[in-house]
């Protein structure tokens, strides 16, 4: 599914009825300052101030910029290079447009990872192929050199922004309130039937949910962590859209933060990350009340380091 062809009343619909990779700590914050003198650098001085915009507006704004965001960066994901990475493999510009991944991509982990499950291992496992990513296991082969996102054309989503659109029916079923338990069945569904995606690519924390289900666990009780690739930063997509959704329908940072870890806990077993969720939700919170962007990213990166946003792990 191409992000520009995204169907703008399923955006405005969702933003409408809601109204009715593993970081530390200092480098989540670094990340906030560096967007707010990034932001502060490309927008010209006459229109730095907020839009006035209605909370609908900004919800479906964040919506598509996640989703434009999401197929602008695909070709170069796990791309440690820097720009002049980017440089060399796409004819020395850096991406100005939706493109396609390289081929071959000597870099890709994909060949050394685990087919039955999460992390590296074999490629014998059946979990890719079996049971998810029904017809992609043949760009996991060793030596295969193949980009994470390969099957996907210029502009197409990748899985976790697919998963979002997922999320999007779930709360606009449910009013704008998280249920765990309805997306926990769209999730399974949308993983285990061919054809819902295009991807070539699915993180561990989603090959160890499908290692167990496939056992005959509970899907509640799927959720995994190997100490190593879960406690990620791609963890946090799919509960910044719960907490974005929580707070346009005027709860509280407390609440939405709520929400967003029992979102968390859908995919993946984590301790780690719901502290990254409470100072998330308290910049869409922000955001949302109108605070331009490196004003929030500035202020959010402050409160932070004071120690007001964060909550204990484990939480």
């Amino acid at each position: 599914m191409s992000s520009v062809g995204l169907d703008c009343a399923e955006l405005g619909h969702f933003s409408r009825d809601l109204t009715r990779p593993s970081c530390d700590l200092s480098l989540f914050l670094q990340a906030l300052l560096l967007l707010k003198y990034t932001a502060r650098a490309s927008v010209p001085p006459a229109t730095s101030r907020s839009p006035d915009l209605s909370v609908p507006d900004r919800v479906a704004g964040a919506l598509w910029g996640l989703f434009v965001g999401d197929a602008l960066a695909m070709p170069v994901h796990w791309y440690y290079g820097g720009p002049d990475q980017i440089r060399h493999d796409f004819g020395g510009q850096l991406l100005s447009r939706f493109e396609k991944s390289v081929h071959p991509f000597p870099d890709s982990i994909m060949q050394l990872s685990n087919t039955g499950g999460g992390g590296r291992g074999s490629d014998q496992g059946d979990v890719v192929g079996g049971v998810i990513l029904h017809d992609k296991k043949q760009y996991w082969r060793r030596g295969g050199q193949f980009h994470y996102h390969h099957t996907l054309s210029a502009g197409e989503n990748t899985l976790e922004a697919m998963l979002v659109r997922e999320m999007m029916h779930s709360l606009t079923s449910t009013g704008g309130r998280f249920s765990a338990e309805d997306f926990r069945q769209r999730y399974v569904k949308f993983m285990t039937t061919p054809g819902s995606h295009n991807d070539t690519y699915a993180s561990t924390c989603h090959r160890m949910f499908f290692e167990k289900w496939r056992s005959g666990v509970p899907p509640a009780e799927c959720p995994d962590n190997d100490g190593h690739n879960v406690d990620t930063i791609d963890g946090l997509v799919l509960p910044s859209v719960v907490a974005l959704a929580t707070l346009a329908r005027g709860e509280s940072v407390e609440e939405a933060t709520r929400q967003a870890t029992e979102a968390l806990a859908v995919t993946r077993a984590s301790s780690v990350l719901p502290q990254y969720l409470h100072i998330m939700a308290t910049f869409l919170s922000k955001i949302l009340h109108k605070t331009p962007i490196n004003d929030a990213a500035a202020q959010v990166a402050q409160e932070a380091n004071a120690g007001r946003t964060v909550v204990p792990r484990g939480a």
